[in-house]
This record gives structure tokens, C-alpha cells and sequence, in this order.
């Protein structure tokens, strides 16, 4: 039965930046699958990812693989578990994740109106 490993068990992350979830593993006989899901979702199958751009596999070998999430936002918030799946068997360990806003720089004109970027 491999054994599965998420270094972090919880992650804040700023909106807009890249989150890095890396999940160590130690399977014999090798890992033949390793799955990413999302609050119930795969959305990444070993080096492959479900129709995205901003969701890559940064690392994958026989004892890590690395999900990165560019640009985040808040949807991506959630309970992130990695699975890890041999001949006998399967394991995973699951973290999670929250977004957090972030922050924007606003000038107020003499008129009183707000431009916020």
C-alpha cells in the first residue's frame, strides 16, 4: 500500500498568485496512477490536466508530484487531496486551500470618485 504525504495540511494563498501543492509518496510496487482532485473533482491525472491553462504539473517522478495554479482565485479554494494508486492498492492525504483577496491600491480624486487597480 503506498504511503502519501502533503507536506502542508493547510495553504493560504493571495488571489491572483500561483499556489503549489506538492504530494510525496512512497509506493512499492511503483505508483501506476496518481490523481488530483479538487472538493470531490480529479482535475489532474499524473503528468495531464483536465482542460485548463492555469493548472499544470510542475513535477511528477515515482516518489512526488507538484500541482501549480497560476493566477488563483477564489474558486479555487477547497480540500485538495492527492491519490495514489499501485498493484495493491491505493492511498491519499488531502489539504486544504484558501484564497484570500487581495489587496487593491485605490486613489481618491479631489472629486471624490475612486479608481481602484
Amino acid at each position: 500500500m503506498p504511503e502519501v504525504t502533503i507536506p502542508v495540511q493547510e495553504q493560504f494563498v493571495i488571489k491572483g498568485r500561483q499556489l503549489l501543492l506538492t504530494c510525496q509518496y512512497n509506493a512499492l510496487p511503483p505508483v501506476s496512477e496518481v490523481q488530483w482532485d479538487r472538493n470531490g473533482t480529479v482535475i489532474a491525472r499524473n503528468d495531464s490536466v483536465d482542460n485548463t491553462s492555469r493548472v499544470i504539473i510542475s513535477n511528477y517522478n515515482q516518489s512526488q508530484v507538484q500541482l501549480a495554479i497560476n493566477a488563483t482565485t477564489p474558486q479555487d479554494t477547497g480540500n485538495y487531496t492527492c491519490l495514489v494508486i499501485n498493484n495493491v492498492g491505493n492511498s491519499s492525504d488531502t489539504t486544504s486551500v484558501v484564497i484570500q483577496g487581495g489587496f487593491s491600491r485605490c486613489t481618491v480624486l479631489l472629486t471624490g470618485v475612486s479608481h481602484c487597480h
